[in-house]
């Protein structure tokens, strides 16, 4: 985990510096630094704004999620979740096709402190657990930058080892 964290930090680090250096140098390089790094820093409040739950998620076969891990510590823990629960409602809401805008809708307006109710089957059967929403840890804020710079700002080349 650690090693991912300093990873990320590096390609964020690097990204940025790519920004400064790609045009030698000049006024107008500097100033797409700075808004590559106040972009970032507007991602990183809203990310944090957004409030964590502490689970990590795959897409399951029957349009909702299946837990495949639960942090140590986390509102989800402390909630009740396991890993192998499948996640099938979010506040009354299911997760399916039909229901997109309704879901993006009840995830735009949770925030650190709100209380979530999910619908999860375990065992065949369905469940409820409710959770707040923690403050996100300095360590996944950084995980989930990272991933988003990139996966939409940097091209990544991999050398061929011959």
């Amino acid at each position: 985990m650690k090693k991912l964290v300093l990873l990320v930090a590096l390609a964020v680090a690097l990204a940025g510096a790519g920004i400064a250096a790609a045009g030698g140098g000049h006024a107008h390089d500097k100033a797409k630094a700075a808004d590559a790094e106040s972009c970032l820093a507007e991602k990183a409040e809203r990310m944090a704004r957004h409030g964590w739950l502490g689970l990590e998620t795959e897409k399951a076969s029957g349009g909702g999620y299946a837990v495949s891990a639960v942090a140590a510590g986390s509102p989800a823990e402390a909630a009740g979740f396991r890993t192998g629960d499948v996640l099938v409602a979010i506040n009354g809401v299911r997760f399916a096709e039909e229901n997109q805008e309704q879901v993006k809708k009840v995830k735009a307006g949770l925030a650190v402190g709100s209380e979530v109710a999910y619908t999860v089957v375990r065992g065949g059967a369905e469940r409820r657990l409710t959770a707040t929403l923690a403050p996100v840890p300095r360590e996944v804020l950084a995980r989930w930058l990272g991933e988003d710079v990139l996966d939409h700002h940097v091209t990544v080349r991999v050398a061929d080892a011959q």
